[in-house]
């Protein structure tokens, strides 16, 4: 167990003693990442997905009804590492971390600039261990090693900008061991394959190497392609059995090892888990892809019973409205159909297997003692993504990197052994921002006033820590979301509004402005657009909009797609 220091021992004891919660030690920090889950995708939120630890988790802890995301994979993620909007470090307008996607513009850099900390760099700062599995998707590169093998894709796909030898600099600066995280086990990308077998090229890192990754275990291994180009790319693995390592059960097994050295230090530790599933490519071992084909035989009833489920949870109101976006499993041929089916199985493989080793990891955390002074976060990083349109996200509309509710909507848990009270639902709204200022207030870790010689922004998310605690916290003023020209503002936790909501290369050839304007306290389904009825507040919230975007310094995607008109949706 971890004692504490003298200095902060009183402020902490302030902070947390009223639960119950000894004040002499400070709680390590489990933050699990799903990417691309489904808000009703495991059991506590209403889902047929077998998710028994996950709803352990729940039933131990605290489940969020209104936790937001950023939609997207990497604007999230560097959000929850900074608590600052995403455009201001970097990933604004729906960019990523990958070099395709990154834009000359401060605010769609895609890439975590050095000046900015992150709770990493603050936590090992004030004394604890910090520890990293997974995915990373944050930008950086090791360009700086390998110019002759590297530099002409970086020029080809820079536009506009010049490879330099501080450019180099500054992408190995923003990998994760130069960020604070003194153990990592990291993939650095967006997507590839989770299933690896000897002699196959990976492209995981140990630190700043390759790392050995082992391939212990047995799969027959299905892996999902739909074209000629992803079947070059990611099918080579369908059909094959054998020792292999898959990516799911790997990083958990080196995050067991990282957890007990971190147990044997009197030190706390910080651990960020980022899975890397359900996102494509779509692979999974074969026989839970055959059990869950068998349970999805009639996919407009897994979408009813998610629907009901959530009902049933108390996560959702039986009397509010839903839209029924089912064409993906009624209104193509029986062919697409299927296909679907497969996708959507194959996905709830993929869901099956992250609860599996969630499961692992609490049970390390038990087996060294250190289960009851951990407070962990899960959650997903955005709603499931349009390849399984919105039956992962239902009773909630739209997909990730459409700001919708399924795409921004994410379902989370936290728990916190004799802090958090057992089998709690908040209804809170609470934003990925949201994090890094609670975990500053539990651990009694300052901000910084300055930061490598900079003025790094605060903090635009929120101590949440009180309702951890069971207390009501009034909503923010806004939230703000934006993503490749679509824009939407939360206000007052209730009124939403959205600009061109949808895939922006879609409505541009649409005369006019696409405005919706939703109640989500009588309408969290988004069914009735009061635009019409309500154009005051439609115009406040717009000048909001606008206002941030300038604030955020978001470049016109219309402008963005001049420099690469290539950029994929």
């Amino acid at each position: 167990m971890k004692t504490i220091y003298i200095s902060f021992l009183t402020l902490l004891c302030a902070v947390i003693s009223t639960n119950g919660y000894s004040a002499e030690q400070r709680p390590n920090i489990l933050i699990i990442l799903s990417d691309d889950a489904g808000y009703t995708d495991i059991g506590s939120f209403g889902g047929e997905i077998d998710t028994p630890n996950l709803d352990q988790l729940a039933n131990e802890g605290m489940r969020f009804s209104q936790l937001y995301s950023n939609a997207r994979c990497s604007p999230t993620r560097a959000t929850l590492l900074t608590g600052v909007d995403a455009a201001h470090v970097g990933f604004g307008g729906g960019v990523v971390g990958d070099w395709m996607r990154e834009f000359p513009f401060e605010a769609h850099r895609g890439r975590l600039p050095y000046t900015q900390p992150l709770i990493s760099e603050l936590l090992a700062g004030n004394g604890y261990q910090t520890m990293i599995v997974g995915k990373w998707h944050l930008g950086g590169s090791y360009i700086k090693q390998n110019p002759k093998q590297m530099s002409a894709y970086w020029e080809k796909t820079h536009p506009g900008m010049k490879l330099t030898q501080a450019e180099m600099e500054q992408e190995y600066l923003a990998l994760p061991p130069q960020r604070g995280f003194q153990e990592s086990f990291v993939f650095h990308g967006a997507q590839g394959n989770l299933f690896f077998t000897p002699g196959d090229k990976h492209n995981y890192y140990e630190g700043n190497k390759k790392a050995n990754i082992q391939y212990d275990s047995h799969y027959t291994m299905r892996c999902y392609t739909n074209n000629a180009f992803n079947k070059k790319r990611y099918g080579g693995c369908d059909g094959q059995s054998g020792k292999a390592f898959y990516a799911t059960d790997g990083m958990t097994d080196r995050a067991i090892e990282m957890i007990k050295d971190a147990s044997k230090d009197p030190k706390p530790f910080f651990m960020y888990a980022a899975y890397r599933a359900p996102h494509k490519p779509l692979q999974a071992p074969e026989s839970l892809v055959q059990k869950y084909l068998k349970r999805y035989a009639d996919l407009q009833k897994v979408a009813d019973d998610r629907h009901q489920g959530l009902i049933n949870a108390g996560l959702f109101s039986e009397q509010a409205k839903i839209v029924n976006n089912n064409g993906m499993w009624t209104h193509q041929d029986k062919d697409k159909i299927e296909k679907f089916r497969l996708q959507s199985a194959i996905h709830a493989a993929m869901m099956e297997k992250i609860d599996d080793n969630v499961g692992k990891l609490i049970q390390s955390l038990k087996d060294t003692g250190e289960y009851k002074n951990t407070l962990i976060f899960y959650l997903s990083d955005n709603g499931a993504a349009s390849h399984i349109g919105d039956l992962m996200n239902s009773p909630y509309r739209g997909v990730k990197a459409l700001l919708w509710e399924g795409g921004a909507r994410a379902h989370a848990i936290a728990a916190w052994p004799e802090v958090i009270k057992p089998n709690t639902i908040s209804d809170d709204l609470v934003w990925v921002g949201d994090i890094v200022p609670t975990l500053l207030n539990i651990t009694d870790t300052q901000f910084p006033a300055t930061f490598r010689e900079t003025q790094p922004r605060k903090p635009d998310g929120r101590d949440v820590a009180g309702i951890l605690k069971g207390e009501k916290l009034a909503p923010p003023e806004a939230i703000f979301f934006n993503d490749k020209g679509q824009q939407s503002v939360i206000y007052q936790g209730r009124w939403k509004l959205l600009i061109e909501p949808g895939w922006y290369l879609q409505t541009l050839a649409k005369p006019g402005i696409v405005k919706a304007l939703y109640d989500l306290h009588n309408d969290p389904g988004e069914t009735t657009n009061l635009a019409d009825s309500k154009p005051d507040l439609v115009k406040k919230l717009e000048v909001m909009c606008e206002k941030w975007k300038a604030e955020n310094k978001i470049v016109d995607y219309a402008k963005r797609i001049k420099l690469k008109p290539k950029d994929p949706y």
